[in-house]
């Protein structure tokens, strides 16, 4: 295995370790990181919630209250990295699907606050 990918592979296994420690050792304890965007604007970002909303599904739960603009993204972004780590290049369709990402979340992330979703 080239080196490359195994130190892609390992830091891959470290970042879910440290999410799955985060999500059921941290959070039941009460310790949380906090979204520095809603601390200084008093506005929910295009990522606030993608944990709790994580944790819900882990368990079963399927509330309207989390960040559901990520869900609605997830089949583009999952998408999008495949093509990126099998070409490990951008080319035409990888720039359209990014700009569309973009525009969606930001669009998200202004609707959300504007109607409370």
């Amino acid at each position: 295995m080239p080196r490359k990918r195994s130190t892609l592979y390992q830091t891959g296994a470290g970042i879910l370790c440290a999410g799955l420690l985060y999500g059921f050792v941290l959070i039941p304890l009460g310790v949380r990181i906090p979204c520095l965007f809603y601390r200084f604007t008093g506005l929910r970002c295009p990522g606030c919630g993608v944990t709790d909303l994580c944790l819900a599904l882990l368990h079963g739960h399927f509330a309207p209250g989390y960040n559901w603009g990520l869900v609605l993204a997830s089949p583009a972004l999952v998408w999008l990295l495949v093509r990126l780590w099998k070409n490990g290049d951008c080319g035409k369709a990888e720039k359209a699907v990014s700009a569309a990402l973009l525009v969606f979340l930001l669009a998200w992330g202004v609707a959300r606050n504007l109607w409370g979703i």
